[in-house]
Formats: C-alpha cells, structure tokens, sequence
C-alpha cells in the first residue's frame, strides 16, 4: 500500500489540496491523504470552485511520486477517475464514465471532479471531490441541472467514510497499476 499509508482527516478545510500543499511543506510525502468533511474553498477546474458542503461528499486529496514520467499529469488524473468509477460501481452498484479530462459522469451530470497539481520535487497531488448525499435542491442553481450525486441517482444515502476507504483503496490499486506500467 502507498496511498493511505497516512491519512489527516478534517471538519473542515479550505481545500483539501491545499491542505495537502502544505503538509508537503512541512516534509510529508507520498502516501499522505488528507480528507475533510467540508471545504470552504474547494477548487475544480482553474477558476472553478467545488461544492463542499459538511457531510454530502467525498472530499480528498492523495499525494503521489511516480518515479517516472512525473510531467506527465494525463494518466495521474485518469487513474484518479478510474478510481471514483471503481468506487461508486462497488458501493451503489451504477455505472458511472468517465468524460475527459477530469470529469465523472453519471446519466451525463456531473457526480465528480478530480483536480490534479504538480508539486517540486517531482510530487502530484491527486484531488477528488465526490457528490454522496446531496438532495437535488441543495445544488446552487447554476449547479442543478448539471450536477448529480449517488442520492439522487439511487434514492438512498450513503456511508460517506466508508465511501472514503473504497475510494481510497482503488485509488492506491489504480496507482500501483500505474506504476507497474511505467
């Protein structure tokens, strides 16, 4: 195991990378997981916030040092998609796609976002934020018609911790897959 070898977890954080960012300045390392219930500033695509409220969602972000190869962010997110379809299709038994770059899809709405930052010396971030519970009308109004959860998809609400595992065990075999490909 690489990913979550280590694991902080929050209440809440501005974001869960930038959390991670700091962490690394302070000497963690590849492994480290940091995980919070709520973000106050969680980021998507550059100039895009993520909807983070308390105890709807996943919100993660995993630190990784592939040995090579480290510019090339492409398959670091794909992996982390890769990771989230695994995921859900393990908890809620539904299938979700991935659309390119960094977008899980479910019934063409958007479920997740996975945000990936290059770090010095040669460490990634890897951020994924899940939508779990969220009711349909708890969506901002710019949201609604384009964003989804396992809730609305389901008609139940989910384990948001052990959603919080799984995930993070397809992302560590996702990433040991990748490793042994490079």
């Amino acid at each position: 195991m690489i990913i979550g070898k280590k694991i902080i977890r929050y209440k809440e954080v501005d974001s869960t990378n930038d959390e991670a960012r700091r962490l690394i300045g302070e000497g963690e390392g590849e492994g480290l997981v940091v995980a919070a219930e709520s973000q106050n500033k969680g980021r998507g695509k550059p100039g895009s916030g993520w909807f983070s409220p308390a105890g709807s969602g996943v919100y993660l972000s995993a630190v990784v040092k592939p040995y090579r190869n480290p510019g090339d962010l492409g398959p670091v997110v794909l992996l982390g998609a890769r990771s989230v379809v695994n995921a859900i299709r393990k908890m809620a038994g539904i299938k979700a796609e991935i659309k390119p770059p960094n977008d899980v899809l479910i019934g063409g709405r958007k479920i997740c976002g996975v945000l990936v930052e290059r770090m010095a010396p040669g460490q990634i971030i890897i951020g994924i934020g899940v939508n779990i519970n969220n009711a349909k009308g708890a969506f901002p109004d710019d949201l609604r018609d384009k964003a989804t959860s396992l809730m609305i998809e389901t008609g139940r609400q989910y384990d948001v911790r052990e959603l919080t595992r799984t995930l993070i065990a397809e992302l560590d075999k996702e990433y040991l897959a990748y490793l042994a490909e490079i």
